[in-house]
């Protein structure tokens, strides 16, 4: 007879302070990482699917509670000793979450040659470093990592439009769906092996097409969201914003953010939004960058807010079927009441 697994447990952290900025794909979380790397304290962002992994199996029942709160509570302790000696740190020059994208690029090579191993410990105590990482929908999953990090932890779960989220997530569904470059987790359905993200909704997957599976799936994450909402409300550090609030007026979130952390803007995190175009006239009117023109953004010729959201507006309904369209209606008039509750608080 097998003996009951044991209990795991984590009981000495090196972790002190963790910022998470999360979203779905196409939200502009990146962008708004860029910034709070900027703030004082705050290590430049990183991403970590195994956290995601760990969440999202726990979700499904393949892992307990348990195992996903520990394997959490232990990854974000080897990213933070790592980050302190710069090992595993992103040196690739034209990644978005490499040290040359950060506003102080010096502090990573500094590490490189300084002292390591058993004297990092100490310095994390005195240097408060705070995790800067950034994931993906993980407001719908994100249960082990609020009980796990608790007091720790403050979570950003940014929101946008949808209209402006389609275009990337049909280069998702297209580019990296079924190829080895796709690291989300996969399941048997019949003869078919999918995405974890279509549970639920496998026929209307296989039988539509990039645009419309797009649809589906900004659909399916949100009522996820909606769903785990209720997680959310038990932890005081939590944040929820808009996009369209924070490139029109990211002092009032910047502050609201500093609080939680207790850190400060410095003089390059004006810098940084002076580099993203922030504040904006136009919502989309982002940096000109490769990675962003490669899943879908290009400069939209309008005259206004008004204008520039008419144009993606029946863009996004053209050539899709009528269930597709129920979708983007239910995804349209979600979000104008989710963003007068955020706008309201």
């Amino acid at each position: 007879m097998v003996s009951p697994a044991p209990l795991l447990t984590r009981n000495n952290n090196l972790i002190q302070d963790i910022i998470i900025v999360d979203g779905i794909p196409g939200c502009g979380k990146t962008m708004v990482s860029a910034i709070i790397s900027s703030l004082d304290r705050v290590e430049l962002m990183k991403f970590c699917y195994d956290i995601e992994y760990y969440c999202i199996l726990n979700h499904y029942n393949n892992i307990n509670l348990n195992v996903a709160q520990s394997m959490i509570k232990l990854k974000v302790d080897q990213l933070i000793y790592d980050l302190m000696m710069s090992r595993e740190v992103n040196f690739r020059y034209s990644d978005l979450s490499s040290v040359f994208k950060t506003s102080n690029k010096l502090r990573y090579f500094k590490r490189i040659f300084q002292k390591g191993d058993q004297v990092i410990p100490d310095r994390i105590k005195k240097e408060k470093p705070i995790l800067h990482l950034t994931t993906h929908m993980m407001s719908a999953f994100n249960l082990p990592i609020l009980k796990a990090l608790n007091k720790n932890i403050t979570f950003l779960s940014m929101h946008r439009d949808p209209i402006y989220m389609i275009k990337q997530n049909i280069f998702n569904v297209k580019n990296l769906y079924n190829t080895p470059r796709d690291f989300q987790l996969y399941y048997k359905y019949k003869k078919n092996s999918l995405p974890f993200y279509t549970k639920g909704w496998e026929k209307d997957f296989i039988n539509s097409n990039g645009k419309e599976r797009s649809i589906f799936y900004l659909e399916w994450i949100r009522k996820k969201i909606i769903e785990n909402k209720k997680n959310n409300i038990l932890f005081n550090n939590f944040y929820e914003f808009t996009f369209e609030s924070f490139v029109q007026s990211p002092e009032y979130h910047l502050n609201k953010i500093n609080k939680f952390l207790k850190t400060n803007i410095t003089r390059s995190t004006k810098d940084t939004l002076k580099r993203e175009r922030i504040p904006r006239k136009l919502i989309s009117d982002g940096r000109n960058l490769e990675i962003y023109r490669r899943v879908g953004w290009k400069k939209i010729k309008a005259k206004n807010k008004v204008d520039e959201y008419i144009q993606l507006y029946n863009w996004a309904y053209k050539d899709i079927s009528r269930k597709a369209k129920k979708s983007l209606d239910w995804l349209i008039s979600d979000y104008k009441i989710l963003e007068q509750k955020i706008n309201e608080i």
